[in-house]
């Protein structure tokens, strides 16, 4: 056989003007990000470029591949996951199923009868505790249904922050609050009219970043009990999942916004703070009257200071929760 160079450039993305590393600053700046979108790719054995081959990580920290895209979140590191070495042990792996979701392992075994999600396996020597689902057939619904689950056809998984990412991303992840991933799914919207999709209920690997990279379109989710104990995830925040062929697009957006002027964060107060909660029940005030240059806050004009949710539950002898979930 003869060889040749093989020129691995070839297959390098046109990102139409929108780099990854722009469409990076455009989404921190934008959207106000605290903390770098997530650049994820996948590669079967033997079409990984000799140039990512330095950033296969075999160091000692045995993570599952969520808790490395938090690190490479914020601490700007790159990973390439070898699924032959990359993960725990199977059986020792930290709550959840989320690599096989990926395809970076195999499932774990029994997982395709659905029952371990809703019982501890008797034989396992750990107590029968409360599981994801209440009955086994809840479960199988679940998994056969809303499951998205990426063959396991691939040895690596790239992960790397957008803002310096070496690798062409197949999926960027963000992760914020509520607002910013709204005016990112409008933003996505602009000019396509694409609505992103919610799923909730399996685990966030699969219904966010699993299936928006096996169906080529984009998926948020409130989350998943791995997320949020496992990963780390702020509780107030949502992930949402971009195919990255959409990005140049969901860039330039941004950047037209911020060109044209369009302001996206600037409805404050929140809550009750707000003037029209805060307004006497036999008071004027219409809809939006605080945004009148003339007008003037309710703070400033009660003679007694205003009653919070908590005090007036108080007053009817209702419990409020000690911690304040949700309240930024």
């Amino acid at each position: 056989m003869v060889m040749v160079d093989y020129d691995w450039s070839v297959y390098d993305r046109d990102w139409m003007g929108y780099p990854p590393s722009k469409q990076a600053e455009l989404l921190v700046d934008s959207l106000e990000l605290y903390g770098d979108p997530i650049a994820l790719a996948w590669y079967p054995d033997g079409t990984l470029p000799p140039s990512l081959e330095e950033h296969i990580y075999d160091g000692p920290l045995k993570l599952m591949h969520c808790q490395f895209m938090m690190r490479s979140r914020f601490r700007l590191e790159t990973y390439i996951l070898d699924g032959t070495k990359s993960r725990p042990v199977v059986g020792e792996a930290p709550v959840c199923n989320g690599d096989g979701y990926v395809g970076l392992a195999p499932i774990i075994e029994g997982t395709e009868h659905a029952a371990w999600n809703s019982m501890r396996p008797p034989k396992s020597g750990m107590k029968a505790d409360p599981r994801i689902y209440g009955t086994k057939a809840a479960s199988m619904r679940n998994l056969v249904n809303d499951y998205t689950v990426i063959p396991n056809v691939y040895r690596y998984l790239a992960i790397a922050p957008l803002s310096d990412c070496p690798f062409d991303p197949d999926l960027v992840v963000l992760m914020g609050n509520p607002k910013q991933m709204m005016y990112a799914s409008r933003a996505l919207q602009w000019q396509s009219g694409i609505t992103p999709k919610s799923r909730t209920g399996p685990g966030t690997c699969s219904s966010s970043w699993a299936e928006a990279y096996m169906t080529g379109e984009p998926r948020y989710t409130l989350g998943c009990f791995g997320l949020f104990s496992v990963t780390g995830m702020n509780p107030n925040h949502v992930a949402l999942s971009i195919p990255s062929e959409m990005m140049p697009q969901l860039a330039n957006t941004l950047e037209n916004w911020t060109k044209r002027g369009r302001e996206l964060f600037y409805e404050e107060p929140h809550d009750e703070n707000r003037e029209y909660v805060m307004a006497p029940i036999d008071s004027d005030y219409v809809k939006a009257d605080m945004f009148k240059d003339e007008y003037v806050s309710w703070k400033e004009r009660l003679e007694e200071p205003y009653k919070t949710w908590v005090e007036r539950r108080k007053e009817k002898g209702l419990a409020t929760p000690e911690k304040k979930h949700g309240v930024c």
